[in-house]
């Protein structure tokens, strides 16, 4: 049945998201009986073929299961999805059909723009001819803007009727899947956003791949490495005397104790100072507002929620040459607890930056152009050893539903933070961690 401006006129959200809410109680009901299923479990006391029939009966019940936990909850997001695109529909017809009736015209149930003005009487003078010219110029105007606003509308409502309808056939057709998991709760697809980042839950550190190029005392030293020594540490010193790059230096003094245990940053301090790091956090904690909204939707009210690792956008690079040489290119994740208090959504949110410090092969340090293959050479005669980095800042959020930030922070402009980078300033001696090259 095709779609119809008057049939769209009609649409009511709130019958939608009754749907929704519908198949939320019913997908429940069906997880409170985890524990019930849990406990047919044969035991392995019993053996024989009448044990190993029973156990595919009971195998093939929970794996019904879960694929209907999956369909229902999968159901249920979109319900309250197409409720939420309802709505804005709902304020986009009465604007549409007022913004008609201001203007003496009127919108048929099939899309059609009706002109209810009386005819203009003939002009008497030039002057009313360029008035009555004028306000049918604007007419016209208006018409036209009406016309493109309801092509907007009814191609809102095809894309709205289409995805449920898509979700709603799978689901009848048992073409949903529920990703293979082993629990009716982990198949509830309401209980993780739709890119897989966020998931509720307790915080939960994710799985981050290390890298290391270099060997650790994998080669022989020779007597070219004890004067290379002798050289970074003179300049690692001179630094630290000068009180050049503390966050740096401190990284680097690490590095050479040669222990391999991982070490915190402060990601406050770095977050006050550098606005790469800044942008990068904030970029986070907006994409974390995302997700809590998408959670919310779906039917969750106050939650934990955890999210996976991504490395942080060239674009919020730190631009102070003391973070560079800290953190470089990181990692970064959060967790946070959501509560919500009617429209109003409020998050405490932890944002976690990850990182290893090490040096890459064949890469160049930014400032000085130094390679990475000169300290990383300590690392293969057993000298220096890479290790983890992390640092965690918190900050709280509120802001009403639907009114996230929709894009992300402007990466800085210009070069570093406050001051010049590089050989344009007398930096002193410093230790040249070329491990920061993007």
């Amino acid at each position: 049945m095709a779609l119809t401006y008057g049939g769209v006129r009609n649409w009511d959200a709130d019958a939608v998201d009754e749907a929704g809410n519908t198949v939320r109680k019913r997908k429940d009901r069906l997880l409170g009986l985890e524990d019930d299923l849990a406990a047919t479990a044969v035991s392995w006391r019993w053996s024989g073929d009448a044990a190993t029939a029973a156990r595919q009966k009971i195998r093939k019940l929970n794996d019904r299961a879960e694929h209907v936990v999956a369909e229902a909850s999968s159901v249920q997001r979109a319900l309250y999805d197409a409720s939420d695109g309802v709505r804005v529909l709902q304020h986009a017809v009465h604007d549409a059909d007022a913004k008609a009736a201001a203007n003496q015209f009127a919108i048929t149930s099939d899309g059609a723009i009706r002109d209810g003005a009386p005819p203009m009487p003939q002009p008497q003078s030039r002057f009313e001819a360029e008035e009555m010219a004028d306000i049918q110029q604007h007419r016209a105007r208006v018409s036209a803007e009406l016309d493109h606003e309801i092509q907007r509308i009814m191609t809102q409502a095809g894309e709205i009727d289409r995805t449920l309808a898509d979700v709603m056939t799978k689901a009848a057709a048992g073409a949903i899947s529920d990703g293979g998991v082993t629990s009716l709760a982990a198949a509830d697809v309401t209980q993780v956003t739709e890119d897989g980042h966020y998931k509720i839950g307790d915080p939960e550190k994710p799985h981050i791949d290390r890298d290391d190029d270099f060997v650790y005392d994998s080669k022989d030293s020779n007597w070219r490495d004890h004067l290379n020594k002798t050289e970074w540490l003179a300049k690692l010193r001179g630094a630290q005397i000068a009180g050049h790059l503390p966050d740096g230096t401190a990284m680097y003094e690490h590095y050479w104790k040669n222990t391999g245990e991982s070490k915190e940053f402060d990601y406050e301090k770095a977050y006050s100072e550098d606005s790469g790091v800044r942008a990068g956090v904030d970029q986070e904690i907006v994409r974390a507002q995302a997700a809590a909204e998408e959670l919310i939707r779906a039917g969750n009210a106050s939650f934990s929620m955890t999210g996976q690792a991504s490395a942080v956008p060239d674009e919020y690079y730190p631009r102070t040459e003391n973070w560079q040489k800290a953190i470089g290119g990181y990692q970064v994740w959060s967790h946070g607890d959501v509560r919500v208090d009617g429209d109003t959504v409020t998050m405490e949110i932890t944002v976690r930056g990850e990182d290893r410090y090490n040096f890459n092969g064949g890469q160049n340090d930014i400032e000085t152009g130094a390679p990475d293959d000169e300290n990383g050479r300590f690392t293969e005669i057993g000298w220096a050893r890479p290790f983890d980095t992390n640092g965690s800042l918190t900050r709280t959020v509120t802001w009403q539903l639907g009114d996230v930030p929709d894009a992300t922070p402007p990466p800085p402009e210009g070069g570093s933070d406050d001051e010049p980078r590089g050989r344009e300033r007398d930096r002193g001696p410093t230790p040249d961690n070329p491990r920061e090259r993007r």
